[in-house]
This record gives structure tokens, C-alpha cells and sequence, in this order.
């Protein structure tokens, strides 16, 4: 199953992660977006990863989605999320990704 078959809005995803799930992958979103020099980019790279929102984290990713999807393969290939997202039954996130 891929990762938009499952949740049409990726803060439902988020919304299923526990809170330091959570902030692994505001950091994993922040460390991409620390090298844009994209002020959107540069706004998620300041906000508190242990306080990050679902919705935040839902932002983040179609964010990245929209502007550069090899960043939210990267992301999503954390081995923290990588578990989740197997667990899930999303075994096709990366493959379906790169080919957007």
C-alpha cells in the first residue's frame, strides 16, 4: 500500500506517532531544511522539535513533498519512521515517492 492510499492528509499519519516518534521527524524534516536558503524552509528549521504539532509535521512533509521529494524520502528513511511506516503496511512510501 503506498502512503497516500492510507492518509489523504499526512498530519494523520503524524497523528499516530508518539511524541518522541514525533520529534524524530522534526528533526529528520529540520536537518533537510536547514541547508534551503527558502524562507519557509528556514521557519520549520527553527521551531521546537519536541513541541512540533501533527498538522506541523503535516505541513513539513507536503512542504518538503511539494518543493523537493527526495527530501521526504530521506526523511521518511529514518529507521524510526522507516518501522512505523512498514508496521503500517506502507512498504512502497520511497519507491512511490522518487518517481513523482
Amino acid at each position: 500500500m503506498a502512503f497516500d492510499d492510507q492518509f489523504q492528509n499526512p498530519a494523520d499519519f503524524y497523528n499516530q506517532l508518539s511524541p518522541d516518534q514525533q520529534a524524530v521527524a522534526a528533526q529528520q524534516f529540520q536537518q533537510e531544511f536547514q541547508q534551503s536558503s527558502d524562507p519557509t524552509a528556514q521557519q520549520y528549521a527553527q521551531m521546537d522539535p519536541n513541541s512540533v504539532s501533527p498538522q506541523q509535521l503535516g505541513e513539513m512533509h507536503q512542504y518538503a513533498q511539494q518543493s523537493d521529494p527526495s527530501i521526504l524520502s530521506r526523511v521518511m528513511s529514518h529507521p524510526i519512521l522507516d518501522a512505523v511506516l512498514v508496521g503500517l503496511g506502507i512498504h512502497e512510501f520511497h519507491k512511490h515517492e522518487e518517481n513523482r
